[in-house]
Parts: C-alpha cells; sequence; structure tokens
C-alpha cells in the first residue's frame, strides 16, 4: 500500500505543497491535486477491500503515519477558506465525508467549514439543511446542535463559527 506510485504521488504533492507555503507561496493547483490523489488512492484501495480505512483514524494507522492525512486534510480546508474557495469546500467537503464513516472521529471541523461556506455563497437554507442532516448523522456531536442554533439566529452570509 505504502509503496504503491499513488501513494508516493499524493506524498510528492503533499511535500510540494507544505514547501510553497513555507516559502510564502501558495498553490491552488497543489493543494487541489495533493487532496485529489489522496482522494484516488482511497478509491483504488477500496477497490481492492470495500473495509479499507473507513474510518479517517484508520488511514493514518494503516499508513504507519507516514503521511499526516488528518492533518493535510484540514490544512487544505483551511488553506480553501483562505482563498475564498467556498464552492470547493462545499464538492470536496462532500467528498471526504462520504469517503469515512466518522463514528470514531468527529467530522465536524470540514462540517462546519462547509456550512460557512454555504453561507458565504448565499444559500442559507442549504446551510441548514446540511446541518440538519449532520445532525442525524452524527446525533452525539454537540457541535452539529451547536450549529443548527447558530445558523438560526445568524444574518445570511455571515460565517457562524
Amino acid at each position: 500500500m505504502g509503496r504503491d506510485p499513488k501513494w508516493e504521488k499524493f506524498a510528492e504533492l503533499t511535500a510540494r505543497c507544505y514547501k510553497a507555503a513555507e516559502n510564502g507561496n501558495t498553490l491552488s493547483t497543489c493543494w487541489n491535486d495533493a487532496f485529489n490523489a489522496l482522494m484516488d488512492v482511497i478509491t483504488q484501495e477500496r477497490g481492492n477491500d470495500s473495509s479499507f480505512a473507513r474510518e479517517l483514524g484508520n488511514l493514518e494507522k494503516l499508513t504507519d503515519f507516514k503521511f499526516n492525512i488528518v492533518g493535510l486534510i484540514l490544512d487544505y480546508f483551511d488553506w480553501l477558506w483562505r482563498v475564498g474557495d467556498y464552492q470547493t469546500i462545499c464538492v470536496n467537503g462532500d467528498r471526504i465525508i462520504s469517503a469515512f464513516d466518522w463514528h470514531v472521529e468527529s467530522s465536524s471541523a470540514i462540517r462546519i467549514k462547509m456550512i460557512n461556506a454555504l453561507m458565504k455563497l448565499g444559500r442559507k437554507d442549504e446551510a441548514v439543511e446540511y446541518c440538519m442532516e449532520w445532525i442525524k448523522a452524527e446525533p452525539e456531536d454537540v457541535n452539529a446542535v451547536i450549529t443548527q442554533k447558530a445558523l438560526l439566529t445568524e444574518r445570511k452570509g455571515e460565517a457562524i463559527c
């Protein structure tokens, strides 16, 4: 798994993104390419074994924590927020949320970014609906309930968290 060319491509792209960021250069294609490479690897691995890394933390363990995948995902969504790419936050947020089961880890950081992105895009009704789905999917996640309450009191287009 870790020696597969797709894993190596992911590692290369990730290293390039962080090196560019250290030098003050944010390469949009680099971050998007690294995320897409990760999603390609997950798809490929699940093609061989449908139960492969159903939890995000399992993916870290299976790769011996070699890639800091959780950190990369969070950094990627932070970067998308900083550059104001709200549509990509929504699209790729759905992709990563759908890729894992989220019974062990919380998806809150990504879901909150998605809801805020929907608000920035002026899609408050969709944000509320998404939050309701989040509550159904993760009923013990207090962040979902808090976010829902904040959504219902916020004005259109404002970030809630």
